[in-house]
């Protein structure tokens, strides 16, 4: 079995450290503007919608500039803006509304979400 089939054998480890390095930048963008939005309150959380929606677009622009399979959308896609984009924290965020009672809040949270994106 191939873990990356479209590279060439001799390419493999440096893709591989080239997906880690974007994703360690990606998540600490994700992390800075958590921490640069900081509300306290969990009424709707802006730092997910807000890195979603951002990571979307760019990953929609990258997909206009980069060739899918080279190192540099290993970097940037899948690395940089793999790291950056949360849609495991938006589904715990809805989980937690929901589970504070807010269905209605929920619901629009992740529509408003999935139409942002």
């Amino acid at each position: 079995m191939q873990l990356f089939p479209s590279y060439p054998g001799g390419e493999r480890p440096i893709v591989l450290l080239t997906v880690a390095a974007g994703g360690a930048l990606g998540a600490i963008g994700r992390w800075a503007i958590a921490e640069l939005w900081a509300t306290g309150s969990a009424s709707w959380e802006w730092p997910i919608l807000i890195v979603n929606v951002l990571g979307s677009l760019a990953i929609g622009v990258a997909a206009k500039r980069l060739e899918p399979g080279t190192t540099a959308w290993s970097f940037a896609v899948t690395g940089v803006l793999g790291g950056f984009t949360t849609f495991s924290a938006l589904a715990l965020a809805l989980n937690d509304l929901v589970d504070a009672g807010r269905t209605q809040v929920a619901v629009l949270y992740g529509a408003v979400t999935l139409l942002a994106g």
